[in-house]
Protein backbone atom coordinates (compact mmCIF):
# COMPACT_ATOMS: atom_id res chain seq x y z
CA UNK A 1 0.00 0.00 0.00
CA UNK A 2 1.43 3.46 -0.89
CA UNK A 3 2.17 5.60 1.68
CA UNK A 4 -0.15 8.79 3.15
CA UNK A 5 -0.77 12.21 2.76
CA UNK A 6 2.09 12.34 5.88
CA UNK A 7 4.37 9.96 3.53
CA UNK A 8 5.08 7.80 6.09
CA UNK A 9 5.02 4.04 7.28
CA UNK A 10 5.02 1.46 9.76
CA UNK A 11 6.11 2.39 13.50
CA UNK A 12 6.37 6.02 12.22
CA UNK A 13 2.90 6.59 12.70
CA UNK A 14 3.80 5.81 17.01
CA UNK A 15 7.36 6.94 17.19
CA UNK A 16 7.47 9.72 13.98
CA UNK A 17 4.99 11.16 12.48
CA UNK A 18 5.79 14.18 11.23
CA UNK A 19 9.21 13.48 10.05
CA UNK A 20 8.57 14.86 6.50
CA UNK A 21 5.63 17.35 7.38
CA UNK A 22 7.57 20.56 6.39
CA UNK A 23 8.42 18.70 3.31
CA UNK A 24 4.72 17.55 2.88
CA UNK A 25 2.80 20.98 3.79
CA UNK A 26 5.02 22.66 0.96
CA UNK A 27 2.72 20.29 -1.37
CA UNK A 28 -0.55 22.10 -0.33
CA UNK A 29 -0.82 26.15 -0.11
CA UNK A 30 1.92 26.45 -2.21
CA UNK A 31 -0.16 24.49 -4.67
CA UNK A 32 -3.26 26.03 -3.45
CA UNK A 33 -4.07 22.93 -2.01
CA UNK A 34 -7.10 23.23 0.40
CA UNK A 35 -8.94 21.02 2.64
CA UNK A 36 -8.79 18.16 5.56
CA UNK A 37 -6.86 15.52 4.58
CA UNK A 38 -6.74 12.31 7.34
CA UNK A 39 -4.02 9.53 7.30
CA UNK A 40 -3.78 6.49 9.48
CA UNK A 41 -1.79 3.45 9.48
CA UNK A 42 -2.87 0.34 7.58
CA UNK A 43 -2.43 -2.30 10.37
CA UNK A 44 -2.93 -2.09 14.15
CA UNK A 45 -2.95 -4.59 16.48
CA UNK A 46 -4.44 -3.84 20.17
CA UNK A 47 -2.36 -6.74 21.64
CA UNK A 48 0.88 -4.71 20.68
CA UNK A 49 -0.05 -0.99 20.92
CA UNK A 50 -2.76 0.88 22.86
CA UNK A 51 -3.91 3.82 20.61
CA UNK A 52 -4.14 4.26 16.99
CA UNK A 53 -2.75 7.33 15.69
CA UNK A 54 -5.15 9.20 13.19
CA UNK A 55 -2.92 12.17 11.30
CA UNK A 56 -4.69 15.18 9.88
CA UNK A 57 -3.41 18.22 7.34
CA UNK A 58 -5.89 21.13 7.23
CA UNK A 59 -5.49 24.21 4.89
CA UNK A 60 -7.73 26.56 4.42
CA UNK A 61 -7.71 30.48 3.47
CA UNK A 62 -8.12 32.80 6.56
CA UNK A 63 -11.90 33.13 4.95
CA UNK A 64 -12.73 29.76 5.24
CA UNK A 65 -10.91 29.69 9.24
CA UNK A 66 -14.34 31.98 9.82
CA UNK A 67 -16.56 29.11 9.26
CA UNK A 68 -14.66 25.78 8.94
CA UNK A 69 -13.26 24.91 12.11
CA UNK A 70 -11.81 21.30 13.00
CA UNK A 71 -11.40 21.91 16.35
CA UNK A 72 -15.08 22.84 17.17
CA UNK A 73 -17.43 21.28 14.19
CA UNK A 74 -15.06 18.25 13.24
CA UNK A 75 -16.57 14.62 13.76
CA UNK A 76 -14.99 11.48 13.16
CA UNK A 77 -16.95 8.94 11.58
CA UNK A 78 -15.95 5.01 11.42
CA UNK A 79 -17.26 2.41 9.09
CA UNK A 80 -16.89 -1.46 9.88
CA UNK A 81 -16.96 -3.21 6.87
CA UNK A 82 -18.00 -6.73 7.98
CA UNK A 83 -21.20 -5.02 8.99
CA UNK A 84 -21.48 -1.55 8.14
CA UNK A 85 -21.85 -0.80 11.47
CA UNK A 86 -21.17 3.36 12.14
CA UNK A 87 -19.34 5.40 15.18
CA UNK A 88 -18.47 8.91 15.29
CA UNK A 89 -17.00 11.02 17.85
CA UNK A 90 -15.37 14.57 17.81
CA UNK A 91 -12.39 14.59 15.30
CA UNK A 92 -10.40 16.45 18.30
CA UNK A 93 -10.32 15.77 22.09
CA UNK A 94 -11.32 19.08 23.70
CA UNK A 95 -8.71 20.97 25.85
CA UNK A 96 -7.52 19.34 28.88
CA UNK A 97 -8.40 22.63 30.14
CA UNK A 98 -11.73 24.34 29.81
CA UNK A 99 -11.07 27.98 28.09
CA UNK A 100 -7.61 27.10 27.52
CA UNK A 101 -8.05 27.35 23.49
CA UNK A 102 -10.98 29.11 23.19
CA UNK A 103 -11.05 31.39 20.20
CA UNK A 104 -11.55 35.23 20.48
CA UNK A 105 -14.68 36.72 18.83
CA UNK A 106 -14.43 36.98 14.81
CA UNK A 107 -12.80 40.37 13.97
CA UNK A 108 -15.24 42.99 12.13
CA UNK A 109 -12.48 43.08 9.53
CA UNK A 110 -12.83 41.38 6.22
CA UNK A 111 -10.57 38.24 6.46
CA UNK A 112 -7.04 38.65 4.54
CA UNK A 113 -6.04 36.97 1.32
CA UNK A 114 -3.66 34.75 3.40
CA UNK A 115 -4.16 30.89 3.95
CA UNK A 116 -2.68 28.60 7.00
CA UNK A 117 -1.83 24.57 7.33
CA UNK A 118 -2.05 23.02 10.34
CA UNK A 119 -1.17 19.35 11.23
CA UNK A 120 -3.08 17.98 14.34
CA UNK A 121 -2.82 13.87 15.53
CA UNK A 122 -5.58 12.37 17.65
CA UNK A 123 -6.23 8.83 18.73
CA UNK A 124 -8.83 6.68 16.59
CA UNK A 125 -9.22 4.40 19.23
CA UNK A 126 -11.55 7.21 21.16
CA UNK A 127 -13.98 5.58 18.56
CA UNK A 128 -15.40 2.61 20.99
CA UNK A 129 -16.17 0.66 18.16
CA UNK A 130 -12.03 0.42 16.79
CA UNK A 131 -12.08 -1.36 20.27
CA UNK A 132 -13.24 -5.00 17.87
CA UNK A 133 -11.17 -6.01 15.04
CA UNK A 134 -12.45 -5.45 11.54
CA UNK A 135 -11.89 -3.09 8.55
CA UNK A 136 -12.46 0.29 9.28
CA UNK A 137 -12.85 3.24 7.12
CA UNK A 138 -12.45 6.63 8.82
CA UNK A 139 -13.85 10.38 6.93
CA UNK A 140 -13.82 13.21 8.84
CA UNK A 141 -17.11 15.71 8.54
CA UNK A 142 -17.29 18.94 8.95
CA UNK A 143 -20.13 20.96 7.99
CA UNK A 144 -20.62 20.33 4.00
CA UNK A 145 -17.24 19.69 3.74
CA UNK A 146 -15.91 16.03 3.79
CA UNK A 147 -12.08 14.54 4.02
CA UNK A 148 -10.74 11.56 2.15
CA UNK A 149 -10.85 8.34 3.66
CA UNK A 150 -8.45 5.78 5.11
CA UNK A 151 -8.75 2.49 6.13
CA UNK A 152 -7.69 0.80 9.29
CA UNK A 153 -7.02 -3.45 9.54
CA UNK A 154 -7.60 -3.73 13.29
CA UNK A 155 -6.72 -6.95 14.72
CA UNK A 156 -5.88 -8.61 18.20
CA UNK A 157 -3.29 -11.09 17.95
CA UNK A 158 -3.13 -14.47 20.82
CA UNK A 159 -1.02 -13.52 23.33
CA UNK A 160 2.12 -16.03 23.84
CA UNK A 161 1.85 -19.27 23.89
CA UNK A 162 0.67 -22.48 22.63
CA UNK A 163 -1.16 -21.46 19.54
CA UNK A 164 -4.34 -24.19 18.75
CA UNK A 165 -4.91 -23.86 14.80
CA UNK A 166 -8.13 -25.68 14.60
CA UNK A 167 -9.46 -23.36 17.41
CA UNK A 168 -8.55 -20.59 15.34
CA UNK A 169 -10.57 -22.09 12.00
CA UNK A 170 -13.57 -22.80 14.34
CA UNK A 171 -14.13 -19.55 15.86
CA UNK A 172 -13.11 -18.04 12.08
CA UNK A 173 -16.01 -20.58 11.06
CA UNK A 174 -18.48 -19.19 13.25
CA UNK A 175 -17.98 -15.45 12.72
CA UNK A 176 -18.84 -16.48 9.14
CA UNK A 177 -22.42 -17.43 10.30
CA UNK A 178 -23.68 -14.69 12.33
CA UNK A 179 -27.49 -15.09 12.78
CA UNK A 180 -30.05 -13.50 10.61
CA UNK A 181 -31.11 -10.07 10.50
CA UNK A 182 -33.99 -9.12 12.86
CA UNK A 183 -37.49 -8.12 11.30
CA UNK A 184 -38.05 -4.80 10.77
CA UNK A 185 -41.25 -3.75 12.63
CA UNK A 186 -43.09 -0.94 11.50
CA UNK A 187 -44.14 1.92 13.55
CA UNK A 188 -47.41 2.93 13.44
CA UNK A 189 -48.94 4.04 10.53
CA UNK A 190 -46.47 2.50 8.69
CA UNK A 191 -45.82 0.11 6.30
CA UNK A 192 -43.19 -1.28 3.32
CA UNK A 193 -44.27 1.68 1.55
CA UNK A 194 -41.85 3.71 2.95
CA UNK A 195 -38.78 1.34 1.51
CA UNK A 196 -40.29 1.17 -1.65
CA UNK A 197 -39.13 3.78 -4.46
CA UNK A 198 -41.00 7.12 -4.55
CA UNK A 199 -41.54 9.66 -6.95
CA UNK A 200 -39.06 12.31 -5.46
CA UNK A 201 -36.46 9.33 -4.46
CA UNK A 202 -33.02 9.34 -6.57
CA UNK A 203 -32.73 6.58 -8.98
CA UNK A 204 -30.37 3.45 -8.30
CA UNK A 205 -26.67 4.12 -8.71
CA UNK A 206 -25.39 2.87 -11.63
CA UNK A 207 -22.25 1.00 -10.25
CA UNK A 208 -22.50 0.17 -5.96
CA UNK A 209 -23.21 2.99 -3.97
CA UNK A 210 -25.69 5.05 -2.57
CA UNK A 211 -28.00 8.16 -3.77
CA UNK A 212 -29.57 10.92 -1.18
CA UNK A 213 -32.05 13.79 -2.28
CA UNK A 214 -33.96 16.17 -0.33
CA UNK A 215 -35.61 19.00 -0.77
CA UNK A 216 -32.75 22.24 -1.28
CA UNK A 217 -35.24 24.88 0.51
CA UNK A 218 -38.11 25.34 1.92
CA UNK A 219 -40.51 26.97 4.64
CA UNK A 220 -40.99 25.52 7.93
CA UNK A 221 -44.72 24.73 8.46
CA UNK A 222 -45.87 23.25 11.68
CA UNK A 223 -47.14 19.36 10.50
CA UNK A 224 -45.05 19.61 7.08
CA UNK A 225 -42.39 16.61 6.50
CA UNK A 226 -38.65 17.16 5.56
CA UNK A 227 -38.14 14.49 3.63
CA UNK A 228 -34.84 13.00 2.87
CA UNK A 229 -34.98 10.00 0.43
CA UNK A 230 -32.25 7.85 -0.67
CA UNK A 231 -31.91 4.67 -3.02
CA UNK A 232 -28.99 2.59 -3.11
CA UNK A 233 -27.41 -0.94 -4.11
CA UNK A 234 -24.87 -2.48 -2.65
CA UNK A 235 -23.73 -6.48 -2.25
CA UNK A 236 -25.14 -8.12 -0.29
CA UNK A 237 -23.53 -8.88 3.23
CA UNK A 238 -24.34 -13.03 4.80
CA UNK A 239 -26.13 -11.98 7.75
CA UNK A 240 -28.38 -9.05 6.19
CA UNK A 241 -30.44 -12.04 3.75
CA UNK A 242 -33.28 -13.30 5.26
CA UNK A 243 -33.56 -16.48 5.97
CA UNK A 244 -35.87 -19.35 3.65
CA UNK A 245 -39.43 -18.94 3.88
CA UNK A 246 -40.62 -21.53 6.55
CA UNK A 247 -43.59 -23.41 5.90
CA UNK A 248 -46.02 -22.68 8.21
CA UNK A 249 -45.69 -18.71 9.06
CA UNK A 250 -43.03 -16.18 7.79
CA UNK A 251 -40.85 -16.06 10.80
CA UNK A 252 -42.26 -12.42 11.57
CA UNK A 253 -40.87 -10.85 8.32
CA UNK A 254 -44.28 -10.18 6.54
CA UNK A 255 -45.55 -9.56 3.19
CA UNK A 256 -43.54 -8.73 0.69
CA UNK A 257 -41.14 -10.91 2.22
CA UNK A 258 -37.65 -8.68 2.15
CA UNK A 259 -34.92 -10.84 0.29
CA UNK A 260 -32.39 -8.78 2.76
CA UNK A 261 -32.42 -6.51 5.30
CA UNK A 262 -29.86 -3.69 4.83
CA UNK A 263 -28.24 -0.74 7.77
CA UNK A 264 -28.23 2.78 6.57
CA UNK A 265 -26.87 5.44 8.94
CA UNK A 266 -28.07 9.28 7.82
CA UNK A 267 -25.03 11.98 9.24
CA UNK A 268 -27.26 15.43 9.89
CA UNK A 269 -24.77 18.20 10.91
CA UNK A 270 -26.27 21.40 11.05
CA UNK A 271 -24.67 24.80 10.07
CA UNK A 272 -25.54 27.00 13.51
CA UNK A 273 -23.60 24.74 15.71
CA UNK A 274 -22.12 22.26 13.85
CA UNK A 275 -23.45 19.32 15.68
CA UNK A 276 -24.02 15.95 14.09
CA UNK A 277 -27.20 13.68 14.72
CA UNK A 278 -26.97 10.09 13.52
CA UNK A 279 -29.86 8.70 12.12
CA UNK A 280 -30.02 4.69 11.91
CA UNK A 281 -32.03 2.79 9.57
CA UNK A 282 -32.88 -0.66 8.66
CA UNK A 283 -34.17 -1.00 4.83
CA UNK A 284 -35.70 -3.86 3.83
CA UNK A 285 -34.65 -4.85 -0.07
CA UNK A 286 -37.82 -6.43 -1.96
CA UNK A 287 -36.79 -8.93 -5.16
CA UNK A 288 -38.36 -11.51 -6.95
CA UNK A 289 -36.14 -14.16 -5.08
CA UNK A 290 -33.20 -15.04 -2.32
CA UNK A 291 -29.91 -13.55 -2.78
CA UNK A 292 -26.26 -14.68 -2.47
CA UNK A 293 -23.64 -13.55 -0.36
CA UNK A 294 -21.79 -10.58 -3.05
CA UNK A 295 -24.90 -10.01 -4.87
CA UNK A 296 -26.53 -6.86 -5.38
CA UNK A 297 -29.70 -5.95 -3.74
CA UNK A 298 -31.48 -2.44 -4.05
CA UNK A 299 -33.16 -0.35 -1.34
CA UNK A 300 -34.70 2.56 -0.90
CA UNK A 301 -35.16 4.82 2.03
CA UNK A 302 -37.42 8.13 3.24
CA UNK A 303 -36.94 9.84 6.21
CA UNK A 304 -38.77 12.52 7.76
CA UNK A 305 -36.08 15.13 9.26
CA UNK A 306 -38.57 16.43 11.71
CA UNK A 307 -39.27 13.52 13.40
CA UNK A 308 -35.73 14.15 15.21
CA UNK A 309 -35.97 16.72 17.93
CA UNK A 310 -32.78 18.34 16.62
CA UNK A 311 -34.16 20.03 13.48
CA UNK A 312 -38.06 20.38 13.98
CA UNK A 313 -38.50 24.03 13.29
CA UNK A 314 -34.44 25.03 13.82
CA UNK A 315 -33.95 27.37 10.99
CA UNK A 316 -30.70 26.48 9.11
CA UNK A 317 -28.86 24.43 6.44
CA UNK A 318 -28.41 20.87 7.26
CA UNK A 319 -26.05 18.58 5.90
CA UNK A 320 -26.95 14.75 4.97
CA UNK A 321 -24.61 12.60 4.77
CA UNK A 322 -25.39 8.87 4.06
CA UNK A 323 -23.04 5.76 4.77
CA UNK A 324 -23.71 2.05 3.86
CA UNK A 325 -20.52 -0.03 4.30
CA UNK A 326 -18.23 1.46 2.29
CA UNK A 327 -20.86 3.46 0.37
CA UNK A 328 -20.90 7.32 0.99
CA UNK A 329 -23.08 9.93 -0.20
CA UNK A 330 -23.15 13.90 0.87
CA UNK A 331 -23.27 16.08 1.45
CA UNK A 332 -27.08 16.59 0.39
CA UNK A 333 -28.21 20.39 1.35
CA UNK A 334 -31.25 20.96 2.96
CA UNK A 335 -32.17 24.32 4.55
CA UNK A 336 -34.91 25.59 6.47
CA UNK A 337 -36.51 28.09 6.43
CA UNK A 338 -39.49 29.71 9.26
CA UNK A 339 -41.67 32.57 8.47
CA UNK A 340 -40.13 34.96 11.39
CA UNK A 341 -37.78 34.97 8.85
CA UNK A 342 -40.00 36.66 5.77
CA UNK A 343 -40.81 39.66 8.77
CA UNK A 344 -39.65 43.13 6.47
CA UNK A 345 -40.04 46.23 8.54
CA UNK A 346 -41.47 44.95 11.56
CA UNK A 347 -44.62 43.41 9.51
CA UNK A 348 -44.86 40.15 8.67
CA UNK A 349 -45.50 38.49 5.55
CA UNK A 350 -48.20 35.93 5.32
Amino acid sequence: MAPGIFEIEGQDYWTDPFKFSSRVLRKFLPEGRYGLFLDAPAEADLMRVDRIPLLALYAATQQELRVYDPWSTGHLVAVRREDRMLDITPLFEPPEQPGLFDQDPPPSEPPGPGALAVVEQTDALRLDSLQQPGHYLLTALMLDRPSNRVQVHVTRSTPGGYQDDEVTRFLEAMRQQPPPPEPVRYAPGEDERQFQAQPGGPPAPEAPGIAVHGERVFLYEPGRPAWIRGTFQVPVLAHERAPPRPEKDDGGYGEPRPAAIVPIFLVVIGSHAGGAEVIPLRVPCFQDAPVEEGSLVTGHFEYDLFQHPAFTGKAQTNFVYAFCGEAMSGPTRMAVVTRDMLDVGGRRRT
